[in-house]
């Protein structure tokens, strides 16, 4: 029978099936995390994108793990999008922190950190999550994520605080008015991927000193508030997975030398360390 594993953030879904311990085909979906989507959603999407090749009914088992899936009403509604597709399957839904963890670990401890549009840390024994300092979302937290970051930049750039060049050529980039911005921010669904996607043109300016004040900053915020809590981490393997720490790693490396620490791993996607976790755990 097959397994069919899923790694979900705020934007992506990665999907892998394996089959008899390899994996035979993967594909992707939009993210789902419970905060921002509804059973309804989950389930139209899954009915949309997965490819038609797969046999459903010969799928035993469902390992799904994402953002926002911290409690039983939460995954529920992961859960009851996806059961109305997989009728066939047992479906285990998990935070995508034991994602981060099992996929960079496998069977060895440390601190696994997600930096992508929203941030999370933990630390892991080599089995279990056994701390976690709580990530409290892109609107009181998430230090460390892409929200973060570009909620950094959006406001220096709304206050007038960014170098003239910068703010100019974001303007005729963006064509977006301070109305507009707010609008999308605290009235229209998944700001915090509004503000995440600047960081595709801060990665672009990142070689201006003030912007890499900014990538810096987001990433002290996550050792002060997060990482320094953990009991010696300096002693401790810190390793990172997520689209911003991957494409921002240069700043990243640097601030981790700044708390006398070193990371030693950063994966961009942790869907196929995930599936080898789950291959060596069958």
């Amino acid at each position: 029978m097959m397994i069919l594993v899923a790694d979900s953030g705020s934007t992506n879904t990665d999907w892998i099936i394996l089959d008899q311990g390899k994996i035979t085909l993967s594909f992707k979906t939009k993210g789902f995390n419970p905060y921002f989507t509804t059973s309804e959603e989950v389930f139209a999407e899954i009915k949309s994108q997965t490819p038609k090749e797969i046999d459903i009914n010969g799928i035993s088992n469902i390992y799904f793990y994402g953002s926002g899936c911290s409690s039983e009403d939460m995954n529920n509604v992961i859960l009851n999008g996806l059961s109305q597709y997989f009728t066939n399957s047992v479906i285990e839904i998990n935070h995508d922190l034991l994602a981060a963890a099992r996929a960079l670990f496998l069977n060895e401890s440390g601190i696994a950190v997600i930096l992508g549009t929203g941030a999370n840390t933990c630390m892991y024994n080599g089995k279990d999550i056994t701390k976690n300092i709580p990530s409290l979302g892109f609107i009181l937290g998430d230090e460390g994520g892409g929200d973060y970051m570009g909620k950094l930049f959006i406001t220096d750039f709304l206050y007038g605080n960014l170098p003239e060049d910068i703010s100019t050529d974001f303007s005729k980039k963006y064509k977006l008015s301070k109305d507009e911005i707010l609008q999308k921010v605290y009235k229209e669904n998944y700001p915090n991927r509004f503000l995440a996607s600047f960081t595709e043109f801060i990665l672009i300016h990142s070689s201006n000193p003030y912007i890499n004040n900014i990538i810096k900053k987001t990433f002290r915020d996550l050792f002060k508030i997060h990482i320094c809590k953990y009991k010696d981490y300096q002693k401790q393997k810190i390793r990172v997975t997520g689209s911003i720490g991957y494409h921002f790693k240069k700043q990243l490396i640097e601030v981790a030398a700044e708390f006398n620490s070193e990371i030693d791993l950063i994966e961009q996607n942790p869907i196929l360390r995930l599936a080898q976790f789950h291959i060596l755990d069958a």
